[in-house]
Parts: C-alpha cells; sequence; structure tokens
C-alpha cells in the first residue's frame, strides 16, 4: 500500500500542478489537444483532472479552450496572502456594477477610515435611477448610524468595538439616529448574528442602507459592501436585497483570498 502511494501519489499531485501551471500560463486558453502534446500525456487522463478541476470552479471550458477558473485565482491571493490582501478596490468593483445593475439601487465600498473615527466610501456605482442616493468617493460617514459602520463594530476583532460602544460619542443625524448605546450593542449583535446591517433614515433622512462584510486572506474584515436607497423603494425588498449584498460581499471576499472554514 506504502510502495503504491509512493508511485501514484506524487506523481498525480505533480500533473495536477504542472497543468494548473499551464493553464496560468496560457490566460487565452489552452485546448486539450494542445495540453496533451506538452505534458506528453493521454487527453483522457488529463480530461479527467480538468474535469474535477472545473467542478470545484479551478478551471474552466470555453469554446474548445481551458483556462484557470475563479477559485484558482482567488487560491493565488491566499497564497499571496503575506505579501497583502490585493486591491481591494480593483477586486470589489465587478461585485459592484453587478450589483447595482441587478438591483437598481448605488452600491459602494466602505472601508474604516485610518483613525477609527469614520466609514469612508472608496468606491461607488450609482443607480441610473432618477430618485437614488448619490454618493461621493471619500465622503466619511457616521459610525453608529451607518449599515457599514454597524458591519465594522460587529466583525471586527476586539478590544475596538467594546471601546467605541463604551465611548464614542454616538451623534443624532436624523430622527430616528440610534444615540442608546444598549439599543446600539443589540443592533451590532444582530449584525454579527445574520451577517448583515440594516438602517432605516438614521444617517440621511430617507435613505435605507444594507451593508455586508467584506473579509481578506487572513480572515479579518477589511471593508463593507452597502446598497443605500430610499427607504420607500427599499423596505419592501429587504429580504431580496439584503441576500444580494451578501453574495456580493462574499464574491469579493473569495476574490481576496478568504477561504472560510
Amino acid at each position: 500500500m506504502d510502495g503504491g502511494f509512493t508511485r501514484v501519489g506524487p506523481r498525480s499531485v505533480a500533473r495536477v500542478l504542472e497543468l494548473v501551471g499551464r493553464l496560468a500560463a496560457a490566460p487565452e486558453g489552452v485546448p486539450l489537444a494542445a495540453l496533451a502534446a506538452a505534458m506528453d500525456a493521454p487527453k483522457t487522463s488529463l480530461l479527467g483532472l480538468l474535469r474535477g478541476l472545473a467542478a470545484e470552479g479551478y478551471a474552466i471550458q470555453q469554446e474548445a479552450r481551458w483556462r484557470l477558473g475563479p477559485e484558482a485565482v482567488g487560491l493565488a491571493r491566499a497564497i499571496l496572502a503575506a505579501a497583502g490582501d490585493g486591491d481591494l478596490v480593483t477586486a470589489a468593483r465587478p461585485s459592484l456594477e453587478a450589483l447595482a445593475s441587478a438591483v437598481g439601487e448605488t452600491a459602494m465600498l466602505a472601508v474604516l477610515a485610518p483613525d477609527r473615527g469614520a466609514m469612508v466610501y472608496a468606491d461607488k456605482v450609482e443607480s441610473r435611477t432618477a430618485l437614488r442616493f448619490a454618493a461621493t468617493v471619500g465622503d466619511a460617514r457616521p459610525i453608529h448610524c451607518t449599515a457599514s459602520g454597524r458591519v465594522m463594530l460587529a466583525f471586527l476583532p476586539p478590544p475596538w468595538p467594546a471601546e467605541f460602544l463604551r465611548a464614542a460619542r454616538l451623534t443624532r443625524h436624523s430622527p430616528t439616529s440610534v444615540t442608546d448605546r444598549r439599543a446600539l450593542r443589540r443592533f451590532v449583535a444582530e449584525t454579527r448574528e445574520s451577517g448583515f446591517a440594516v438602517t432605516l433614515g438614521e444617517a440621511t433622512e430617507g435613505v435605507a442602507g444594507l451593508a455586508a462584510p467584506v473579509f481578506g486572506a487572513r480572515g479579518e474584515v477589511v471593508g463593507a459592501i452597502v446598497l443605500a436607497g430610499p427607504i420607500a423603494r427599499v423596505e419592501p425588498r429587504l429580504t431580496m436585497l439584503s441576500r444580494r449584498v451578501r453574495e456580493a460581499a462574499a464574491q469579493i471576499s473569495r476574490r481576496l483570498g478568504h477561504r472560510p472554514h
């Protein structure tokens, strides 16, 4: 049994790694016949390996050519995590565009300011509707009454969240802003449990916000995806929109190399 593993196991692993390497070197794709010739391997054997990779998202076939799949890109980012999580804005942009187009509301990427005193919009894709939430990249928003801020409070590690909830000034920005610490702690706990946050007119009157966390390759929260629009249009669709914003955040997290256990 051990002898069989010695002969077959490493050879199979080496072949898979060589196959992935050849796909990585050919972003335009490679036909199966060309792979078989380059690797001096039977097409039937390589096809089995390619189908296995495709089933897990590590390879895709388009127009008779094989290419690396999205999971391979995420894995590469995870391997390179020691050198940084990659460009968050670049990773988020495709999902922001798809999200805004699919639901008809403004989609944004929000990050915590370096001094941890506010949320800052790092990118945006605005809704095309006449009545929409208009955001400006670089805008600073309050932490305690925004959906993205509550995501940070829910998912950043201690001690900062507890320190903020204990000592931060909870300014009223609208008639519905939550300024009671006990209520805010409850909302943060609900965000941690559900995986997303919702605010209704707390930072800006008449505007609803939904947010979900984006995680880096090491599992740390690095930002939040936010949807914002008129309460009258957003509130009836909260179930669907919360699912969409969580899906977008998960897509971006995977592009950054996040692999939840």
